[in-house]
């Protein structure tokens, strides 16, 4: 596995964990009505948001990356 795989599934691990921490956050807030709870639920989504726009952009760069890579050895083959 590839160090930009194993980042990938690491990122993606992340957003997974967090976003079910803000669904559980929020879950709590409604049962007991501690402010916490949601301010985390809060905390934690945005967040989450920003490792998905976080692997969106990681995403994007590796694939530009990579064409130029190949488009600069198809130039010198």
């Amino acid at each position: 596995m590839s160090l930009y795989s194993f980042h990938r599934v690491l990122i993606s691990a992340a957003i997974l964990f967090d976003f079910f921490f803000t669904f559980w956050a929020v879950r709590q807030y409604r049962a007991n009505g501690d402010v916490m709870d949601l301010v985390m639920g809060i905390g934690s989504s945005v967040f989450t948001i920003g490792l998905v726009a976080y692997l969106v952009y990681f995403n994007r760069n590796l694939t530009v990356h990579r064409h130029m890579i190949a488009a600069r050895h198809m130039g010198n083959g």
